[in-house]
């Protein structure tokens, strides 16, 4: 979903010192103001605004949104990734300084800046500990979306968090791993959160170190998730009140979104906010924020791309245009686990037929008005990397019908264009139809898909079409993105009984993976058998390998070796990349660009003209 300015990667074997020097500020450096003035508006996707507080936060409440446009405006993670249009580290806006290898490589030693949270407390290594201990509970748990069995936090076998040296802590893994991989995937992960005023099990009870003990953890996240649950509180709850980010939320409403931050008083990192107030504008659809923009009323708004032809009549009002390009790859995923289906997703040659009846180059065209590019694989192209191998520098599955039909047939099924096939050879031999699938079982599936986007329907309409050419019958439904990020999630273990869903198509929030807070693109969260992003179950044993070998080795060979793998065997079907959005941002506000890959927003940089 990205087409703007392209930024390498640096390769596999770079040093993290040589990371450093990616610094400078994530967007653009606004100009001072003697004290912040205005108000600026920010508008959210359709159907897809905040709804969850807490930074500890299970797959089903994952979202970009509630990571980027909420949490960190509130609290800062250990690490900030995004440094003018690029995915990179940035040293100048983390809380943590560049991190120190030792013991072979094993333990990685961090130095706080002297951050100090919103009650004058400071961020101290005991923060660290207090997220630590709390995802080593809830990634177990299967309530942290980041977590891959084996990875983080469970490759730290030790840690060290000393009371004389309270800025400092030091995390030794069970291995010597790729360093940049470290920083990127698992560093990226921490996030210090106030153990001073959260360490408790109730509202009114005393902050202790209950988080110490496995017990004390879970009374702990017990408490905490209660309360961000309970979200007409959220402006609240005296928990939220304390952060260490530039912004404090002063305004909700839990039944659309709306959200209203005004800087902190306290705010103590390196760039203070320099308007009064940000209000996050919520829409149901995409004509009804065009409305709004046409009026004037958004000051950082998005075109929808069926009104592409509009940008004229915005720039001749106060708008400029800037494509926003996202560090991610487009994907929708397949429910591999459904006790009905599963079996007939889980033949290559199935998906290999359903792939090639998605034609990408025409939807780019017709509907995405020649922006974008089709996806052929898990490596985001956008911004440019070095890590594109040879079967991602060109399309394995180009769009043919003969070619899916032939796939079918040759399987065993009985071809119905424009109806439904069916299988009439049933077995396991190369001619038949695989396993688990019985004589009369047909390719009939549905697909649910995020409401809200005109364009977005017309691909949808645009696949359901091509795929009956073949006698591939998709049934859509559309509904809320939250909705359909709560039936795919509410798939994991140990809620197996609610995997009744087929296919799942996330619109324009889901358009595209966006690689973070593993912002190395290694697919491990979302392709490996057990994590927790993993919706569609994928499950190969070879994938499994060929992503750990990402994480341990130098150079580009690993990573191409993963990355033609999953190109050709289709752990989901991909679909047109192209922006995460048209923007449209008034000529009044500035400091908002370049716009950051990562999706982050900060609006501390922005300032208003009149």
């Amino acid at each position: 979903m990205r087409i703007t300015a392209r930024h390498g990667l640096l390769g596999l074997g770079a040093a993290v010192a040589l990371l450093a020097g990616a610094g400078g500020s994530a967007l653009a450096a606004a100009p001072r103001t003697s004290s912040p003035h205005g108000v600026a508006t920010f508008a959210n996707s359709p159907t897809n605004y905040p709804t969850y507080i807490l930074p500890i936060m299970s797959a089903a409440h994952e979202s970009n949104v509630n990571l980027y446009e909420l949490c960190q405006l509130l609290w800062r993670p250990l690490y900030w990734f995004g440094s003018n249009g690029s995915y990179t580290v940035n040293y100048k806006l983390s809380v943590g300084q560049a991190p120190v290898f030792s013991n072979g490589g094993r333990t990685v030693t961090v130095t706080l800046n002297h951050y100090t949270w919103s009650d004058g407390q400071p961020v101290t290594n005991r923060d660290v500990q207090f997220w630590m201990n709390e995802i080593d509970l809830t990634a177990t748990n299967g309530d942290w979306f980041a977590y891959v069995p084996g990875g983080f936090p469970s490759d730290v076998v030790s840690a060290s968090y000393p009371a004389s040296k309270p800025y400092q802590f030091s995390l030794t893994f069970n291995k010597a791993y790729n360093h940049t991989w470290i920083l990127y995937n698992e560093l990226s992960q921490v996030w210090p959160i106030p153990q001073h005023a959260w360490d408790k099990t109730s509202a009114s009870g005393a902050v202790g170190n209950y988080d110490r003990t496995a017990k004390g953890a879970a009374a702990v996240y017990t408490f905490l998730s209660g309360a961000a649950g309970k979200l007409p509180t959220y402006a609240t709850n005296p928990l939220w009140k304390v952060t260490d980010g530039p912004w404090q939320l002063t305004g909700y409403v839990p039944a659309t979104g709306y959200s209203v931050f005004k800087p902190a008083p306290n705010y103590s990192g390196p760039v203070k906010p320099k308007i009064a107030e940000l209000i996050e504008l919520p829409f149901t659809t995409a004509a009804a924020e065009f409305d709004s923009l046409r009026s004037g009323a958004i000051d950082y708004g998005y075109l929808p791309v069926e009104d592409y032809a509009q940008r004229s009549y915005l720039a001749a009002h106060g708008y400029q245009f800037q494509s926003w390009n996202e560090w991610g790859f487009n994907w929708f995923p397949l429910n591999f686990a459904n006790p009905k289906v599963g079996m007939i997703f889980r033949q290559l040659y199935v998906r290999q037929a359903l792939q090639r009846l998605i034609d990408q180059p025409a939807m780019i065209k017709g509907i995405l008005h020649g922006i974008g590019h089709p996806t052929l694989g898990p490596v985001p192209t956008v911004p440019a990397t070095n890590l594109i191998s040879s079967a991602e520098d060109h399309n394995l599955y180009p769009y043919s019908v003969s070619a899916a039909t032939h796939l079918l047939s040759s399987h065993g099924w009985a071809i119905h264009p424009g109806g439904t096939d069916s299988c009439q050879r049933p077995g396991t031999g190369a001619s038949e139809c695989g396993a688990g699938i019985k004589r009369g079982a047909q390719l009939n599936f549905t697909l649910q898909a995020a409401s809200g986007f005109v364009s977005f329907n017309a691909m949808m309409a645009a696949m359901r079409s091509s795929w009956s050419r073949a006698g591939i019958n998709v049934t859509l439904t559309f509904a809320p993105l939250v909705d359909v990020l709560a039936k795919s999630s509410g798939c994991l273990p140990p809620n197996m009984a609610g995997c009744q869903w087929q296919m799942e198509d996330w619109g324009n929030e889901g358009y595209a993976w966006t690689y973070s807070p593993d912002f190395y693109p290694t697919g491990g969260e979302i392709f490996q058998t057990g994590a927790l992003s993993n919706f569609g179950h994928y499950h190969d044993l070879v994938n499994d390998a060929n992503i750990t070998a990402t994480h341990l080795q130098q150079g580009t060979a690993a990573f191409y070796r993963y990355e033609n793998y999953l190109a050709q065997q289709l752990p989901a079907l991909y679909q047109p990349f192209y922006p995460f959005q048209f923007s449209e941002i008034s000529t009044k506000l500035h400091g908002a660009m370049p716009q950051d890959p990562n999706l982050h927003i900060t609006p501390e940089n922005w300032t208003l003209s009149s």
